[in-house]
């Protein structure tokens, strides 16, 4: 049975990990979940294993700890041609407890917020690791970042230049005085952009005590870490809360709790989240959910439908709850008298959106309500009473139209959610095209019997803008019809001149401001300028130009004042210098 579905328009949001702040934040995250431990260990053990991060390349040199008993040192050398070489580091395991320990100090930096053990077991580690000459002493702790660093077992390249092809060269040299022994890596280059299954809103549950909030994702390369993000001042920050993540077949749900705070219960709040894989590296981020007040007493049915399937000998009934995440289970009812004689002859869990009563003697009519149970024990006012009468139908009618409930662009393909709306549809049949000429696209997507089912078309070549008619029609697999859905226009928008987004980060010291990068050779603009203005957009204050001929998508304005309000003008430059008719503006407030 397909999963509901529901679409709301959202931005997305890329790379807002690259600020210092937000990298601690990633990394705390980073290693607060068990994948990191599952998935490195594949790693920990390879030697001249290389990897993209978000600002270096990772190299992972072997279990080998080069402290003299069987490793002197490692060699790392690097080459854009595999030609002519540079050596870049040499590394050595430290001779004492105390350099050890600064080195295990100065490689948090690079990796903030990872725990450490205390200087206990640091040096309960540190005797291991010297005494055996290998990481699998170590157990657990041998997946630390800083550790690792410290005992001359993993680089972390940061000099590494972008868009530049890298093969490294990474020789151990023995204690027996043998030659080195040369591994050469794959080659490498940065940036990399890691590109993970869309993220979409999937549900939520918001009451004055807590918010609940789930995200879905469809495919084979999910996302293996993620953090939920809120808005304050127009800005996403970091949401505090508990997160998880499960797979339910091909489809992983990412979830965000938290109590709500007081002066937040009732009110309208935002949420997002961004994914990562292991390494720090960050995908595109999902839309936007906007969560306003609602509960369970709130809750209500919504397009039930009920109908005798003759393929399934049964009765068919169909049903749609308006909040699913306070539903604990969901009970139906049944009689053979309208206003008497109901008895519960069923109960299924609350993602299920129908079922199929096979009990039933043909030629019977019979009546039907659906009740649902929330996690609190609570009962519901229960459904609108259902009929039908349990025969087949004499007449082979044409079937009810679909229809069409919304239609939205992500990223160069278009979604379309579809309320069948005839339980004898088997599948859908999708149009596309301008007004008069529309086209059947290939294949057919199967109803599953599902009340409500999605689609996401990715057979759209690339265009500047373009606008686009849909229109569905149901079909069963008898070769009955319906007549088609009302057509439903979307706007595709692929230029690359588009600024997606333009944000700003108050942090302590200055504001750090990120937007979507457009220069590119792609691109009619060449470069970026940023002007302040103090107070609102619509205030008089003077612009202060603060940049010009940017080539970075990101700047930090450390000049901003602590308590100050703030609008910030982008404006994009041709290749000529000119400015360009397209400028995006954003006002914040200073934390300083």
């Amino acid at each position: 049975m397909k999963q509901q579905c529901e679409l709301k328009t959202g931005v997305t949001l890329q790379d807002i990990y690259q600020s210092h702040k937000m990298r601690k934040l990633f990394y705390s995250v980073f290693l607060a979940t068990n994948f990191l431990f599952t998935f490195m260990s594949a790693y920990s053990q390879v030697p001249g294993q290389v990897k993209q991060g978000p600002s270096g390349i990772f190299l992972f040199l072997g279990k080998e700890i080069p402290a003299g008993k069987n490793l002197l040192a490692y060699k790392i050398e690097r080459s854009e041609d595999s030609i002519h070489w540079v050596q870049i580091a040499e590394l050595k395991t430290p001779a004492t407890f105390a350099a050890f320990n600064q080195g295990v100090e100065n490689a948090k930096l690079l990796f903030p917020s990872q725990p450490i053990p205390p200087k206990e077991k640091l040096t309960q580690l540190y005797q291991k690791a010297i005494s055996s000459g290998s990481i699998d002493s170590l157990k657990g702790m041998r997946l630390l970042f800083p550790i690792r660093v410290a005992l001359g077992i993993m680089y972390y390249d940061t000099t590494a230049e972008k868009h530049v092809t890298y093969t490294y060269k990474i020789s151990a040299t023995k204690p027996s005085g043998d030659l080195p022994v040369s591994i050469l890596t794959d080659t490498i280059s940065l940036p990399f952009r890691v590109k993970f299954d869309a993220i979409i809103y999937s549900e939520s549950s918001l009451n004055p005590n807590s918010v609940l909030v789930k995200w879905k994702s469809a495919g084979k390369n999910p996302a293996p870490l993620f953090m939920a993000f809120t808005f304050k001042y127009g800005a996403p920050v970091l949401a505090h809360g508990t997160t998880s993540r499960y797979s339910v077949s091909d489809t992983t749900y990412y979830t965000y709790y938290d109590t709500t705070v007081a002066r937040y219960a009732g009110k309208e709040m935002q949420f997002f989240i961004s994914p990562f894989d292991h390494y720090g590296n960050s995908g595109l981020s999902s839309q936007v959910a906007v969560i306003t007040q609602d509960n369970f007493n709130k809750g209500t049915f919504m397009r039930n439908h009920i109908a005798y399937v003759p393929s399934l000998k049964g009765v068919q009934v169909c049903w749609h709850f308006s909040d699913p995440f306070t539903v604990k289970t969901v009970e139906l009812y049944r009689s053979e008298m309208m206003k008497a004689g109901f008895s519960k002859f069923a109960e299924v869990s609350a993602n299920d959106t129908s079922y199929t009563d096979q009990k039933i003697v043909q030629g019977k009519t019979y009546y039907y309500y659906i009740q649902v149970v929330a996690k609190a024990g609570k009962r519901t006012k229960q459904s609108d009473l259902l009929m039908v009468k349990a025969e087949p139908n004499s007449k082979k009618e044409k079937l009810n139209a679909p229809k069409l409930l919304q239609v939205s662009e992500a990223n160069n393909h278009v979604r379309l959610l579809v309320e069948v709306k005839d339980t004898n549809a088997a599948h859908l049949r999708i149009y596309r095209g301008t007004k008069g000429k529309l086209a059947v696209l290939p294949g057919i997507v199967n109803t599953d019997k599902a009340g409500f089912v999605c689609f996401t078309d990715t057979t759209l070549a690339t265009n500047d803008i373009k606008s686009i008619l849909y229109s569905v029609r149901n079909e069963s697999t008898e070769g009955n019809i319906s007549e088609p859905s009302d057509e439903m226009p979307v706007t595709i928008k692929t230029n690359p001149n588009e600024v997606a987004y333009f944000y700003a980060f108050p942090s302590k010291g200055g504001i750090d401001l990120y937007w979507d990068e457009v220069v590119n050779a792609k691109s009619t603009y060449s470069s970026y300028s940023l002007a302040r203005q103090n107070g609102p957009a619509n205030s008089k204050s003077p612009l202060k130009e603060l940049a010009t001929n940017l080539k970075q998508n990101s700047f930090r304005d450390d000049q901003a004042q602590g308590g100050n309000q703030y609008t910030y003008t982008l404006r994009l430059l041709d290749k000529s210098g000119n400015a360009g008719e397209k400028s995006y503006k954003i006002t914040v407030g200073s934390s300083k």
